[in-house]
């Protein structure tokens, strides 16, 4: 949990509503949650307004269970951009591998394949290294990681759609 940077009452009680914050900086970018009781919604909403944010409420989802004045930010909103780490960063590790990383998104179409397939967001540590996009692919005998510019991955990318448009699988 990182700080807003504002202040929002934080009494304790259990939240029954959520507010989201919106900055105006990223196309509304949606950049935290604070969790409020019954008593704080207008108090924190007049502080978040006033902080230069947007806000919208939403009724607490059920299985959700936050305290008055829990805050939640998050990684790819605007507020989470500092000079250590890039917005997409998982911010864990970073120093002990000397790289920032993204979460790994799996390539999974929910049925049997040959390979097991993850791509991620990788850069070193470094202030002026380039992100690459790692992709890993382990088989039943082997695995493989490559790592690949963004703009080798935008023009795989574009690749990826032709040959699967002409295998006539475009809309599957």
């Amino acid at each position: 949990m990182i700080n807003l940077p504002i202040a929002v009452d934080n009494c304790g009680k259990p939240a029954t509503l959520r507010i989201e914050v919106y900055s105006h900086v990223a196309a509304e970018s949606l950049d935290g949650v604070v969790y409020v009781c019954p008593v704080h919604p207008n108090t924190a909403g007049d502080a978040i307004t006033a902080a230069g944010f947007t806000t919208a409420t939403a009724p607490m989802t059920r299985d959700v269970e936050r305290r008055c004045g829990f805050v939640h930010i998050f990684a790819t909103g605007t507020l989470a951009a500092d000079d250590q780490h890039p917005r997409w960063c998982r911010r864990d590790g970073c120093d002990r591998r000397g790289e920032h990383r993204s979460h790994v998104s799996d390539v999974d179409t929910n049925r049997p394949e040959a390979s097991i397939i993850t791509v991620a967001l990788v850069q070193t540590a470094h202030a002026a290294a380039e992100t690459t996009v790692v992709l890993s692919a382990t088989g039943s005998l082997a695995s493989d990681r490559v790592a690949m510019s963004i703009g080798q991955a935008r023009v795989l990318r574009y690749r990826l759609g032709g040959l699967i448009d002409a295998a006539g699988h475009g809309n599957a």
